[in-house]
């Protein structure tokens, strides 16, 4: 399914920004790990929300570390939802 340019607009400002210690955001669909992409990689997480937009009903993001080893070390508690299918359909402006 090709997603409209009109609801892929939002993704990228729905991303938090990354400072600190957090490198990386860790993707979820529906609670789900989808993966974990660095912060210069934006493209790719974007690339990621648009290939599982049709199987998830919600995607989200965290901020993340990683280890040496290239793993997940932690995550910070807030979500920050990038994509939702059922609300994105409904502020689509109506022809």
């Amino acid at each position: 399914m090709t997603v409209s340019g009109s609801i892929k607009a939002g993704w990228e400002k729905r991303f938090p920004e990354l400072s600190g210690r957090w490198t990386h955001w860790r993707l979820s669909g529906d609670g789900e790990v989808l993966a974990l992409v660095p912060g210069e990689k934006l493209l790719d997480a974007l690339r990621l929300v648009e290939e599982n937009y049709v199987r998830f009903t919600s995607i989200k993001c965290c901020r993340a570390t990683v280890d040496v080893t290239g793993n997940c070390a932690e995550v910070q508690d807030a979500l920050f939802e990038i994509a939702n299918r059922p609300n994105d359909r409904i502020s689509l402006p109506r022809n």
